[in-house]
This record gives structure tokens, sequence and C-alpha cells, in this order.
């Protein structure tokens, strides 16, 4: 929208979205939101943000922080797979929380009726590279289960699960991708917005900590690290996909060392998490990801003392408190590589795949009865649990149909970080990587938040950085 005749103090505002101090406005009202349980003026504050980008801002972009901060936003006593109560259900704060999401379509409508350069016809004729093989993936899903028996006791539920699924992949990239002056778009903004979850997530893990004693008789129980939008496993592979963005920034400005800090405080975050997936992963791409910003960055490079000072801290913690630390995770370090019941699961899945090969046998499990974390019978209706590994979860759902429609979306993937390869692309593939083998262990490309994530950095991949 056109800035001129705009009093001085819209203007402002309008710079400070794009700005890093954004995202500490963005990630304070969500670590209010999930320690002292103020969902309800968080999402209100975003909403308000939201509607002002709506009717007045430049473009859309900075509603990458609000996506994400809102998903990761709920308290623990508000975890709607724990409580049928939560502040979620219609009996306490669900109908305002429909009434905001009304709001939002209204005016998000309002915007692209109304803007001519970035709404109307401009918006739908956007080339959008990705949509091909996104739309592909997102029919298998809704195509789940033809032809099994299990699919006429859940045709409604298997319907609206693979419906959130296939939006959390396509609805932010298509509407990212056409509704912001990418050209005016800050190249860290992205990097930016993963440094926001980072920090919010730690506050949330040192919160959860404190408050509800993790750590009992010098050991972590980590049954006991949960939120209101996940535990363990789905906190420490969202804060692993977050390592690779503060290197990004050590690429920019004179204070890199804040940036390879970070990336410290992330790595050790997930340590904490006592996620075994998200450990592997997460040391793997703090590796990769340390290793590429001295590559990418001269001035990186250049800053020996940062380099010198993260590898003494990392080798003064093991030498002091060794001892201390393998009693804190003796029960991670006691389980080692066993899978949990993952493998049983998996040859399940796959025994599901073969009675139902072409379309799978619906999201919903037929004749294993897989763990689900959740104690709400409401919310597991809802949400089914989930094989743990993305290749069984889409070949046991979607058969052979959804395997070739996500193949052909992951090969258009690849060819959008290869094809024109520059450094600044590498660590969002490093990102993307994370999610993608965490998530051969578990479920998060199916847990839609790591995937709403996903879907944006995408488009900013795509339209920004290629």
């Amino acid at each position: 929208m056109d800035s001129l005749g705009r009093p001085s103090y819209l203007r402002a505002f309008d710079d400070f979205l794009y700005k890093p101090t954004y995202f500490f406005l963005c990630g304070g009202l969500t670590v209010l939101a999930n320690v002292c349980g103020a969902e309800l003026f968080t999402y209100t504050c975003f909403v308000l943000i939201a509607l002002y980008l709506f009717l007045f801002g430049r473009d859309l972009l900075p509603i990458m922080p609000l996506v994400i901060c809102s998903y990761i936003a709920p308290s623990r006593e508000n975890n709607p797979g724990l409580s049928g109560d939560s502040l979620f259900s219609s009996a306490n704060g669900g109908i305002y929380l429909v009434f905001l999401a009304v709001l939002l379509i209204i005016g998000l409508l309002y915007r692209l009726l109304r803007d001519k350069t970035l709404g109307r016809m401009a918006f739908l004729k956007c080339k959008r590279m990705l949509l091909p093989g996104m739309l592909a993936l997102g029919l298998a899903y809704l195509l789940s289960g033809i032809g099994s028996a299990q699919l006429g006791k859940v045709v409604w539920q298997n319907l609206l699960f693979a419906f959130i699924q296939a939006a959390s992949v396509i609805v932010l990239y298509i509407l990212l991708t056409g509704s912001v002056k990418w050209d005016q778009a800050p190249t860290g903004y992205l990097a930016w917005t993963g440094m926001c979850v980072g920090y919010v997530l730690l506050a949330e893990l040192v919160f959860i900590y404190f408050r509800y004693h993790v750590i009992q008789n010098g050991v972590i129980e980590r049954a006991l690290i949960y939120s209101g939008w996940g535990h363990y496993n789905n906190i420490g592979a969202l804060l692993a996909m977050m390592i690779p963005f503060p290197f990004f920034l050590t690429g920019k400005g004179k204070h890199t060392g804040i940036f390879y800090i970070s990336g410290l405080l992330f790595l050790g975050g997930v340590l904490f998490t006592c996620s075994r997936g998200s450990i592997l992963c997460g040391v793997v791409t703090y590796l990769a990801s340390y290793t590429v910003s001295l590559l990418h960055s001269r001035h990186a490079r250049a800053n020996a003392a940062i380099h010198i000072f993260t590898a003494l801290a990392i080798l003064a913690i093991f030498l002091l408190f060794s001892e201390d630390l393998l009693r804190l995770f003796r029960t991670l370090i006691a389980h080692r590589l066993d899978p949990a019941g993952r493998d049983k699961g998996y040859f399940a899945g796959w025994q599901q795949f073969l009675k139902h090969p072409v379309f799978g046998g619906t999201f919903y499990p037929i004749e294993y009865p897989l763990f689900s974390w959740s104690t709400s019978e409401a919310f597991v209706s809802f949400f089914p649990p989930r094989w743990h590994n993305t290749v069984i979860q889409i070949l046991a759902s979607c058969g052979i149909v959804g395997f070739a429609a996500y193949s052909f979306h992951r090969l258009q993937t690849l060819y959008l970080f290869f094809h024109r390869f520059q450094g600044k692309k590498t660590f969002a593939l490093i990102s993307m990587l994370t999610l993608l083998v965490t998530s051969m262990v578990d479920c998060h490309f199916f847990n839609v938040g790591p995937v709403l994530f996903y879907s944006m950095m995408l488009a900013f991949v795509e339209k920004r950085l290629d």
C-alpha cells in the first residue's frame, strides 16, 4: 500500500515490522502466553497486528513470526491433548478464538480483493515453482484410504485430518509467495524468525525445568518435559530446525559473536529436551551450520576469538561437569538406540500398506493400536496417532499414490535448493533436512507446526534467496 501522506507514527510502525526489534515483541508475547497462560491476550495482539497488515501494511511478510509463534504459544495447562477443558474448547476460549479467526479471514480477503499490486489477478498469476508438487501431495492426502473398509468408519475424520495436513503444506506457501514485495524483503527476515522461535523455545524449556521440577534426584525426568503444544520430541525437533538461522546472520553486521553463542545455546537446549532423534540431528545440524558459516562469510572467519571461546566453553563444560552431566542424562544414555517400540509400529504400518497398496488404509490405524501421547479421547479422534516415520506414514495412510506425490514434491524442493545454488540457501536447506531426518524417527512432518514453518521457508527461499 502507498505510504505517501500517511502519519509519521504509522510509517515508523511499518518500519518496525521489518526490523529485528519486531521479533522481540513477537517472542515476548509468545513467552507471556506460554508461561502465564495469557494465550487470549497474545492471540488478540497477534490478530491486531495481522489486521493492520491486511488493511494498511506494505505486504504480508511480517505474518511469518506470528504464524509459528501462535503454534508454540499455548501453556501447559491448556494442552488440548491432555485436557478436554482447555482454552481451545468451546466452553472456555474456543468461541473467542473462532471469532478471531473469522476476523483474520475477512481482513485477508479484503486485502487480496483491494490490493491491485499484490492482490486480485496479480496474486493468482504469481509464479509458484513448488505448487504442482504441493497440490499433488495435498490431493494424495485427501484420497487417503479409498477402497479400504476402514474409510467408511472414519471418512469425515480422515478428510478433516487430510485437509489440515494439506493446508499446512500449501496455504502459507501460496499466501506468502504472492503477497510479499520480495524485492524489498530483508534477506535476513527468515533467519530472524528462526532466531525468535529458537529463543522462545529456550525460554519455554527453562520455565518447564524450573516450574515442574524436571530434574529429580540429579536425573532428568524427560516425561515431565512438555508444554501446551507438544512434548520433548516436538520441542527438540523444532529447536534443532532453528539452529542454522543464527549462523546465517553471522555474515551480517559486526556482532557475529551473538549469533555463534545463540547457535550454541540452541544446541544446548536440544540436549536438554532429551529427545534422542533431535539430539543426533541437532549435533550434525550445528556442526554443518558452523562449517558453512565459516565458508560463507569472511567476516565470520575473521572473528577468531568467538571460535576459540566456543571450543573452550564446550571443553570446559565437559571436563568440569562430566559426572554431573552423565548423571543428568542417565536415562537417555541407558536407552541408547532402543527404538521404544517404533520398529513394531513400522512393521505394522508396512503391513497396512501391503493390504491397501494404492491409496493406503486412511490416517487412522486399522489393526495396530499405535501409542498416543494424548489422554483426551476427543483430541485423538480428531488427531490420530501416527507411525513415527514419514515414509511409513505416507505408505500406510496414502499408499503408492501418496508416496509418488511426496517424491514429486521432494524432488521439486531439492531442485529449488540446488539449481542456481548459492551459499545463502544452505542454512534453510540444513533446516529442511533437519525436519526431514527427525521425521524418520518421529511424526514431525505430520505435526502441523513444523510444516507451517517449512511452508513459509520454502516460499522465502524461492522468492528471496533463489
